[in-house]
């Protein structure tokens, strides 16, 4: 009795896992981010308000099937995120938008662990996706910006990411929307994330500010399957 049991438990764990084995999916993709920040601290009330900045966005994954419409999906991407300040100058009764900013743009190598969950049929499906996210700053600068009607890009200037003021490493949680439709032996996906980072990038206790990143990416893709 205790020999059939072990015989048909290996069985059963050998189908499910060709059958895993047989769904397993590639993906590859590229957009955009829309990058934003939170500011806290006693500086906060001095900063002029923060505007979105846009970058680009690509990255790789790999989607393993597991039970009832549930999937799991870790990814390596490529993200530039980053925020601008701009302060607007007044000094006549005509609203011409003039003013000064400055630009950060700060370069990530990030791997999200996302848990990702289906609904749908063979043809096309939509799905949530949401999981935690550890990302990784390789590079960084800023750009000075004068507006007079339009935006004047100065000289960029790189940031030291090794000053004790920047943090490199970023947890973040990400949380998304998106569809997928078969498309030959794979599948064409675009998806809507958002994501909400916990740690600050940049803390500056002398003039205490601290920095964390947010944004949302959107982004299109094909998947192949294995």
């Amino acid at each position: 009795m205790r020999r059939h049991f072990v015989l048909g438990l290996f069985s059963f764990l050998f189908l499910v896992n060709n059958q895993i084995i047989a769904q397993i999916s590639v993906g590859v993709k590229t957009g955009v981010h829309f990058g934003d920040a939170r500011v806290e601290g006693f500086a906060d009330s001095y900063i002029p308000e923060l505007e979105t900045y846009s970058g680009f966005t690509a990255g790789v994954h790999v989607e393993i099937p597991m039970l009832n419409g549930f999937s799991f999906r870790p990814e390596i991407n490529y993200v530039e995120k980053g925020f601008r300040t701009m302060a607007q100058v007044g000094f006549t009764d005509i609203d011409i938008p003039v003013g000064a900013g400055v630009k950060t743009r700060l370069q990530y190598i990030e791997t999200p662990l996302l848990l990702k969950y289906s609904i749908g049929n063979e043809k096309a499906k939509f799905y949530a996706i949401a999981g935690p996210s550890v990302a990784y700053a390789a590079d960084g600068f800023v750009r000075p910006v004068v507006r007079a009607l339009i935006d004047f890009n100065l000289p960029r200037q790189d940031l030291n990411l090794s000053n004790d003021i920047y943090r490199r490493w970023d947890i973040s949680a990400t949380g998304g929307l998106g569809g997928e439709c078969k498309a030959g032996n794979g599948k064409i996906f675009a998806d809507l994330r958002y994501t909400y980072g916990f740690a600050n990038v940049l803390n500056n206790p002398i003039i205490d500010v601290r920095v964390k990143n947010q944004g949302a990416s959107f982004a299109v893709g094909y998947a192949f399957n294995f």
